[in-house]
């Protein structure tokens, strides 16, 4: 097999990956209980949400006030990419592999984006659904206001997709330190991490959690020349960490 076929595995290894199954194991709550739980919780934000429909008293966008959280969850999902690899105690299988450390490094970081687009893809189409099922049985709302809707979803996720790559490269430096000799920088990165999302959402003329307020119809893509050029900027930057993760694996692995 070709060396772009090994990697293609890896990533996929790496995106099929279920996660910590120590945790699992400890987990006392059976999964079928789980999801019971995670269904009413669906029901309940369902009824509530047509409640406020049904009263004229839902603002369709601010549904997508629900989301606001999914950049930490980004940010943690890059940390669980390669903490998990600890948990389970298979790094040391995982670091023996016969491929470079930057494969095996950019394998978790590539399937964590492709995880991250999923679950992005999935939010905006159970999202898109839920405005045009309100929208064609409740006639206080119109089809506009649905596309209002996924507009604002659309240039929401497109800004989340666009500061993905970075995000979880981050999230794997944070991890990475920790196993290094650059471990008492791990807690520096955790607050630079959580002060950043705060400056991101709370700092600015328009902060981001009051975007879903003033969205106009038919405006896709309100960015300006300033998104592209700050976006292509931090796929640079998300490389470099790529490198410096790779080299913390290889040079400074602390065990």
């Amino acid at each position: 097999m070709n060396s772009s076929g090994l990697f293609k595995d890896l990533i996929r290894h790496e995106f099929r990956n279920k996660g910590s199954w120590r945790k699992q194991s400890r987990n006392r709550l059976p999964r079928s209980w789980r999801l019971v739980y995670f269904s009413l919780f669906l029901i309940a934000a369902f009824a509530i949400s047509l409640y406020f429909a049904l009263h004229n008293q839902l603002e369709l966008t601010r549904l997508w006030y629900v989301t606001l959280g999914l950049p930490y969850m980004i940010v943690f999902m890059g940390v669980g990419t390669l903490r998990r690899e600890w948990e389970n105690d298979t790094y040391g299988w995982w670091l023996t592999l016969p491929y470079p450390r930057m494969w095996l490094i950019s394998a978790k970081w590539i399937a964590a984006i492709l995880q991250t687009i999923v679950v992005i893809l999935i939010l905006f189409v159970v999202g898109s659904l839920y405005a045009l099922f309100i929208s064609s049985t409740i006639q206080a709302y119109t089809f506009a206001d649905a596309a209002s809707f996924m507009i604002a979803g659309l240039n929401w996720f497109v800004m989340i997709i666009g500061f993905t790559p970075l995000v979880i490269a981050v999230g794997l430096l944070t991890a990475s330190t920790k196993y290094s000799t650059l471990r008492p920088l791990s807690p520096i990165l955790w607050i630079l991490l959580m002060g950043g999302g705060s400056i991101f959402y709370w700092s600015g003329d328009q902060r981001i959690y009051e975007q879903f307020d003033r969205v106009q119809n038919g405006h896709w893509f309100p960015f300006t020349w300033h998104f592209p050029v700050a976006v292509l900027i931090s796929w640079v930057a998300a490389y470099a960490l790529i490198r410096l993760n790779a080299y913390l694996l290889e040079k400074k692995l602390s065990i």
